[in-house]
């Protein structure tokens, strides 16, 4: 072999190396990138309103849809949708696999069990009100699967609270 060979081979590895390299690292940045998505719409739960939101759902006295009707302030109907739309959005984004349910777990899980207590019976009786079943789906689906990605780990769900 020639030293012009030897160089075109050389240069047609070294081409096939960085293809590699670069689909390695477009893959990468793919997976920082959702997780830099994820961690950007966490941030709301750390801010006062949605803090507030999630507290006023958690200290309120409706244990039920129809007493949630009879007696909700705007402020308490503001705080459910808040709150509930934020885990929705959270669920959403694990369908579209742009959060994964080990990062949710991380980040969400208790909250997201605190939270669908105190929601659910509204939740299902604003499904049944408005003849809208889809409504907060996302929400109660993470639910679900956050259950049984603890469950295949050994880890009791927290419990439900009386409302």
């Amino acid at each position: 072999m020639d030293l012009l060979s030897i160089l075109s081979a050389l240069g047609s590895v070294a081409l096939l190396g960085w293809i590699v390299i670069a689909v390695v690292q477009l893959r990468l940045q793919y997976a920082q990138r959702r997780e830099e998505i994820v961690l950007r719409l966490y941030e709301p739960l750390l801010s006062e309103p949605l803090t507030r939101a999630y507290w006023r759902v958690q200290t309120w006295p409706f244990a039920d849809h129809a007493a949630f009707l009879a007696g909700a302030s705007l402020d308490d109907w503001t705080a459910f949708d808040q709150v509930a739309t934020f885990y929705e959005t959270m669920g959403v984004l694990h369908h579209r696999g742009v959060a994964s349910l080990a990062l949710l777990d991380e980040l969400l899980a208790s909250s997201v069990f605190e939270a669908w207590d105190r929601c659910a019976p509204i939740v299902l009786g604003e499904r049944a009100r408005t003849g809208t079943p889809q409504k907060y789906a996302a929400f109660e689906r993470l639910v679900a699967l956050l259950e049984g990605h603890l469950a295949s780990r050994g880890v009791a769900r927290p419990g439900v609270r009386a409302g």
